[in-house]
């Protein structure tokens, strides 16, 4: 079990903010935005993270990764912390908006 630690966590940072889509992030119903602002960062860490890796500057402890490792020996862990982080990141600032809009027009309506 001790080998899916990583994913584990990825899949519970993305179960805790789904709820943020239904409270107006609306997010994942925007995939090609989502994409534009998600996937030009992840290319760059990731090339970041293959640099590190191919010159021993760090390494994945096998005991907390499933072993697929894609090109460049990057763990499939990695690739996946550097989409569902910012996916997650980008759910809450979605939904701070949401909410700080709805409160701007609550304030309209009491005036």
């Amino acid at each position: 079990m001790d080998r899916y630690q990583y994913l584990l966590v990825l899949a519970g940072c993305l179960l805790i903010t789904l709820p943020l889509e239904f409270l107006g992030a609306r997010v994942y119903r925007r995939p090609a935005v989502l994409a534009r602002a998600v996937l030009p960062v992840a290319l760059v860490f990731l090339i970041w993270d293959a640099i590190a890796i191919a010159r021993d500057v760090w390494w994945y402890n096998p005991a907390y990764v499933t072993g697929v490792r894609l090109p460049f020996a990057v763990p499939l862990e990695e690739v996946l912390f550097f989409l569902v982080i910012p996916v997650c990141g980008v759910l809450t600032y979605g939904c701070v908006q949401a909410m700080l809009g709805r409160l701007r027009t609550l304030r309209k309506v009491r005036r």
